[in-house]
């Protein structure tokens, strides 16, 4: 029972095979990583001994001294081990992240939006798609809470609410929440509209383009927002403060005493909403058509792309000049086109 040590000696490893020693140690199984063994048939591998002597002790290189083998391996070693934890928390993160966002698509979890410092909150578990789809309710309720001060919310031309129950429907759209098509339209025609321009906002809805608008005219300029949905102006009023921006409520029989060719720019969505016959069509185009100015700008959006033509020919026969229709949106398909009114110095 020859035994098998060894030693460290100049900076290299020694080996020293005692009277009988295993054949393991001298048949070229050294370089495969076996180092011989200790006692009847124990075999020892070289890494067993990684920075150790013969004795079990640590071995600590010299400064300047290179590592040996066996070092290198026990430093890979730890290195692997110390990576572990890194990589359960990696995956412990992602397997969370699914889960979250199954849950949020089932429908099992309720979240919140903020944009700009206002927070929406969900009520229910239902997501907004969800929600809308053709097996949902059609409506989504949220909780809105308002900051106090900051750039938006700096006119005191409406009292301020701290917070604001509001319902998502497919007619009442709300742009920090969803896709607002006039937003995309406005963006089409903003190159007509200069700071200091009064524009007129009919069918406003929630107050996203008109914010929009407000932001081209300027604190120069005026915007007159109106919609017959009394819960769209009244979040619009809260969520869109700008002095030079006015929401109201009501439809084209409150514009009966504006003065002529009081707007540089009429926007107007789905203008014919209550106009059921020929004629009351008629007389609401009639109404646009007299309060643009000479050289004005008049935009008709209708959320059915094929009733636009109703609109487009009736502007026409007024002698509507340089008449563009839009490609419609590409996510609702809602419609729209832009003239001008001959006269004045035009666009």
């Amino acid at each position: 029972s020859g035994v098998c040590v060894r030693d460290w000696w100049g900076g290299q490893w020694r080996w020293a095979i005692g009277q009988g020693a295993c054949q393991a140690c001298a048949g070229g199984i050294v370089s495969a990583g076996w180092v011989g063994c200790f006692g009847r048939g124990r075999v020892m591998r070289s890494d067993d001994f990684a920075g150790k002597d013969f004795v079990g002790k640590e071995v600590e290189p010299k400064p300047g001294q290179p590592l040996s083998w066996g070092q290198r391996v026990e430093r890979r070693r730890q290195r692997k081990r110390a990576g572990i934890p890194a990589l359960v928390g990696r995956v412990i993160a992602r397997v969370l992240g699914r889960v979250a966002r199954f849950a949020r698509s089932v429908g099992m979890t309720r979240g919140k939006v903020v944009v700009d410092g206002v927070v929406y909150r969900e009520r229910t578990t239902t997501n907004l798609r969800r929600a809308l789809s053709a097996t949902g309710s059609g409506v989504k309720e949220y909780d809105v809470y308002f900051p106090h001060g900051g750039g938006a919310m700096q006119s005191r031309q409406y009292p301020m609410r701290e917070s604001l129950r509001i319902r998502y429907t497919h007619k009442r759209i709300f742009s920090d929440l969803g896709h607002d098509p006039r937003l995309g339209f406005i963006e089409l025609i903003q190159n007509h509209i200069r700071p200091g321009d009064r524009v007129l906002e009919i069918g406003c809805g929630t107050g996203g383009g008109s914010a929009k608008l407000a932001g081209l005219v300027g604190p120069s300029g005026a915007v007159v927002a109106m919609n017959r949905d009394g819960e769209s102006i009244r979040f619009a009023r809260q969520r869109y403060r700008h002095n030079h921006l006015a929401f109201e409520i009501g439809w084209l029989e409150t514009l009966e005493g504006e003065l002529d060719g009081g707007f540089d720019a009429v926007v107007a969505v789905d203008l014919f909403r209550d106009a059921p016959d020929e004629p009351s069509k008629s007389r609401a185009v009639g109404l646009v058509w007299r309060l643009v100015r000479d050289g004005g700008m008049v935009v008709v959006i209708c959320t059915d792309r094929n009733r636009l033509d109703q609109k487009t020919d009736r502007l026409g026969g007024l002698g509507i000049e340089s008449l563009e229709v839009f490609e419609p949106d590409p996510v609702l398909l809602w419609g729209g086109a832009v003239g001008f009114k001959p006269g004045g110095d035009g666009r």
